[in-house]
């Protein structure tokens, strides 16, 4: 029996692999007649899909012992453990942004999600959430020039 890791890993990599073909299909069908930035969609996909690969590959490599085995029963078992739960975070996420900014709204996404996700320390939750939070803050704030909601407080 595979380990749910190591079927996380492969899903992983063929999404990366399926991104890096839509990253080609971009740039030999859109590109020429587009008007987009330096870097353009095409390669931010690409470099999503190239981290894919590697985090894929990596957890597909991790050994069994991590992660224990599943069955075919439960690998299609619908819906799948917290989704409602997750959808309901992504919806608050989504409806809250434009409200509070892009940085509160992702801060507090990611300490509900770290919390019902299984970590159990809060100073873990809240160090974990804000250096996710202030990781993609930087990708798409000051590396992609995106402008996305502020917060009443100007960031």
């Amino acid at each position: 029996m595979m380990t749910l890791t190591r079927i996380q890993g492969l899903l992983f990599i063929l999404l990366g692999v399926v991104s890096s073909y839509d990253s080609w299909r971009i740039v030999s069908n859109v590109r020429p007649t587009g008007n987009f930035d330096a870097v353009g969609p095409d390669r931010y996909l690409l470099g999503l899909s190239v981290i894919m690969i590697v985090v894929g590959a990596l957890l597909a490599a991790r050994s069994s012992a991590q992660g224990g085995s599943v069955s075919v029963a439960e690998l299609f078992r619908w819906p799948p453990p917290h989704f409602v739960s997750v959808l309901v975070i992504v919806t608050a996420f989504v409806w809250l942004m434009p409200y509070i900014g892009f940085t509160f709204s992702c801060l507090l996404f990611f300490l509900t999600v770290y919390r019902l996700l299984g970590e159990a320390s809060w100073p873990r939750i809240v160090v974990h959430a804000v250096l996710t939070t202030a990781f993609i803050y930087v990708i798409f704030i000051y590396f992609s020039d995106m402008s996305l909601p502020k917060s009443p407080l100007g960031f």
